[in-house]
């Protein structure tokens, strides 16, 4: 189960496959958004609005109800720091010895909210939560917790056993 210290900020595509993977069930996640639990960035709700019909209905709900969305112009500390992880990490980000592309590589490019979500859990000291290579590495680079939506889905209880039973016993027919 979820921590109830715990606070967890979102990309677009994270949100997004929870609510393709888990239909159903996606409404027990209004628990957390109502305890302050799960947040997005601007950004991300100007996305999900884009992007999904269904998705959508629940995220103006939220934020209607719960203001669930954080608005990185409203808190200097994130602004000063939005500006610093987009120019680090927005071209290409160094793990190692190697090189990756930049948020501004991804197919949503600069409209994407990547820096959004990794200045969030670096100020806010939130766990991220996304799938994306590129918010992966520059969480990792800004020491931020990162997760990907399938770990959420088990600690908030949307992933239970959904697999079907193979608990059967073989019988010898001769």
């Amino acid at each position: 189960m979820m921590n109830p210290n715990d606070v967890y900020v979102f990309d677009a595509t994270a949100l997004i496959d929870l609510h393709n993977h888990f239909p159903k069930s996606f409404r027990k996640l209004r628990k957390y958004v109502s305890n302050g639990q799960v947040k997005i960035p601007e950004g991300v709700y100007r996305e999900i609005k884009r992007k999904s019909d269904k998705l959508r209905k629940y995220v103006e709900r939220w934020e209607i109800e719960h203001q669930f969305v954080i608005a990185i112009k409203n808190d200097i500390k994130l602004v000063n720091e939005f500006g610093r992880i987009e120019q680090s990490y927005g071209e290409k980000i160094n793990v190692g010895d190697k090189v990756y592309p930049g948020f501004w590589k991804s197919p949503a490019g600069r409209k994407a909210a990547d820096g959004q979500v990794v200045v969030i859990g670096k100020v806010y000291k939130y766990t991220v939560v996304s799938d994306d290579r590129a918010v992966r590495y520059a969480c990792l680079s800004e020491n931020v917790q990162c997760i990907g939506w399938p770990e959420l889905a088990r600690r908030v209880g949307l992933a239970g056993n959904n697999q079907i039973s193979l608990d059967f016993e073989w019988k010898d027919t001769e």
